[in-house]
């Protein structure tokens, strides 16, 4: 059940129903300390409540969520009878979502760090997380001024995502895409959208151009 309300939380997010996301991951909190949930799943469930806090613009708020997933996860033990849907909450994705929490606050040059760790560790194995979370990094870039560096990152990115069919990843390919329309005559750019364009036709003609 903790489960289940986590991921409706993350969708609640990104539907931009912050109400929602805070409401069904603290019901989530409450399943999960009711049958003593390990303190992996506690951490997955904090990182969620500040994605939640962070979408209401409680900025104290998202500190103390995450302060408490970090806190959680360095009890975590080897030996910890963790259920099999919380396995992929690794130290990466530890990281990674503590980064993506610290860029939704405007907090871009501690999130840029955090991501470009995260994704040095990640394996390819999965191709979606990394090419959703270099998607997240490009963003970050960008909002530091970083333009080379985001289009350099994005267009690393495109590879991966070409393989995969994730609206997630999609949605913030798009929203990279839009957020370059100042920098739109710059060489940088016109080299990430003819890569965009050659690995991804059929998602960028989708697109309006900046």
């Amino acid at each position: 059940m903790a489960n289940v309300l986590a991921c409706m939380s993350l969708q609640a997010t990104y539907q931009d129903k912050p109400g929602d996301a805070l409401a069904f991951v603290s019901a989530a909190q409450d399943e999960a300390h009711a049958v003593l949930a390990t303190p992996r799943v506690l951490s997955m469930l904090s990182l969620r409540e500040a994605f939640a806090q962070v979408s209401l613009g409680r900025r104290g708020a998202t500190h103390d969520a995450i302060a408490e997933a970090h806190r959680q996860f360095e009890r975590v033990q080897s030996s910890d009878p963790d259920p099999a849907w919380v396995s992929y909450f690794d130290e990466t994705k530890l990281l990674v979502d503590t980064g993506i929490a610290h860029g939704r606050l405007g907090e871009a040059a501690k999130a840029e760090l955090l991501i470009a760790d995260a994704l040095q560790r990640e394996t390819f194995s999965n191709q979606r997380g990394p090419a959703f979370h270099a998607f997240w990094l490009a963003r970050t870039q960008l909002r530091l001024g970083e333009l080379d560096q985001a289009c350099l990152t994005a267009t690393d990115a495109l590879q991966p995502a070409s393989s995969v069919a994730s609206e997630r990843v999609a949605s913030h390919l798009h929203e990279f895409y839009g957020e370059l329309a100042p920098y739109w005559r710059e060489p940088v750019v016109l080299r990430f959208e003819t890569r965009l364009r050659d690995l991804l036709p059929a998602r960028v003609n989708g697109f309006p151009r900046p």
